[in-house]
């Protein structure tokens, strides 16, 4: 199989190109370091991505906290991840890197917030 990934791990934006079967025959060409090559390869195999959202908050005058994992997390948990977080509601005061959740999804990745609110607060 061929895929063509765009790398993501720094600025450059590599185009890869993979050739493979199985992550031991994986051919690739177009890669500019050693990250890239680690990258398009879980590309390929396991594709994961940093999950982004909002979740209710009381005790303020905003109703929703952004918040995000930690790491990336795989790719086909993204609808279970937005499923998860629609039970969740904080109570202000909240702290910017507040854990949620330390394992969340049973990935051993911590859902955090992104935002200071204090209690009342609009920002």
């Amino acid at each position: 199989m061929k895929k063509t990934v765009t790398c993501t791990v720094c600025p450059n934006g590599c185009e890869i190109e993979v050739d493979y079967t199985t992550r031991e025959d994986a051919a690739l060409m177009g890669y500019g370091c050693k990250r890239g090559i680690a990258y398009a390869i879980d590309e390929c195999f396991e594709p994961k991505r940093t999950f982004t959202s909002s979740v209710k908050i009381t005790g303020s005058d905003r109703r929703m906290m952004p918040v995000r994992t930690t790491a990336p997390i795989p790719k086909d948990l993204l609808i279970k991840a937005a499923q998860a977080i629609n039970s969740v509601t904080l109570e202000a005061p909240v702290k910017c890197g507040q854990v949620i959740d330390d394992d969340f999804l049973g990935t051993k990745v911590k859902l955090v917030t992104t935002l200071t609110l204090e209690r009342g607060d609009a920002q």
